[in-house]
């Protein structure tokens, strides 16, 4: 099984699944994580009845998280096509960064 999964989507966006993961409980991992790994400028969640929304902001670039996405699973999303070439392998190194923290946390 792949650890993430990459779609592209309309207008340059790119949703990338955490296969195994999912809910609130592995939101709150993926969270933590976040901040410990990659100390973001700015990272927030909120909670509603539906799941869990949250962002990293990190050298001028925004990257959305949410507990649940249309495949059922932790995921990241993040507009490709505003991000120069760089910017958007910086984030392709994050989200493997997260989500092999992730695959650690969960080894026993």
């Amino acid at each position: 099984m792949n650890y993430t999964d990459t779609y592209p989507m309309k207008r340059g966006n790119v949703l990338v699944t955490v296969n195994g993961y999912f809910g609130e409980e592995d939101f709150y991992l993926m969270h933590k994580i976040i901040c410990d790994e990659l100390n973001p400028d700015d990272a927030g969640y909120s909670v509603d009845s539906m799941c869990i929304g949250g962002y990293m902001k990190k050298d001028g670039i925004l990257l959305k998280t949410s507990s649940e996405c249309p495949y059922d699973t932790c995921c990241f999303f993040y507009e490709k096509d505003k991000l120069s070439e760089e910017e958007a392998q910086k984030v392709e190194s994050w989200i493997y960064t997260v989500v092999s923290k992730m695959h650690e946390s969960k080894e026993v």
